[in-house]
């Protein structure tokens, strides 16, 4: 049985080299993709690093697997995976381009 989570995308920054696409997080309501990106907010030192993540784009509906849904269900306010965003991709932000690159809609 497929099950809907919300999906957000994830940027790095890195300074000297720019941005590139850093996976995605997987979250059960946009309430919990909120405290999740506010704790990762919280855990970073007051001046910027030379390299760390941000998210990315317009949060978006996915459905996924029964697996993957408990997975999400028994973490506080979501999980973290660095492979390429499943579904659509949303609306903007990274996707994949027909070399194997990224880019940005």
């Amino acid at each position: 049985m497929k099950r809907t989570v919300v999906v957000q995308k994830w940027e790095e920054s890195e300074r000297g080299w720019g941005t590139r696409p850093d996976g995605y997080s997987l979250h059960l309501s946009d309430a919990d993709r909120k405290i999740y990106i506010k704790e990762y907010w919280d855990s970073m030192p007051d001046t910027a690093p030379d390299e760390y993540s941000r998210p990315d784009g317009t949060p978006y509906p996915c459905d996924v697997d029964e697996e993957i849904y408990e997975e999400v269900k028994k973490s506080t306010n979501g999980i973290r995976s660095f492979k390429r965003a499943p579904g659509s991709g949303g609306i903007d932000g990274w996707i994949p381009l027909q070399d194997g690159g990224h880019g940005k809609r």
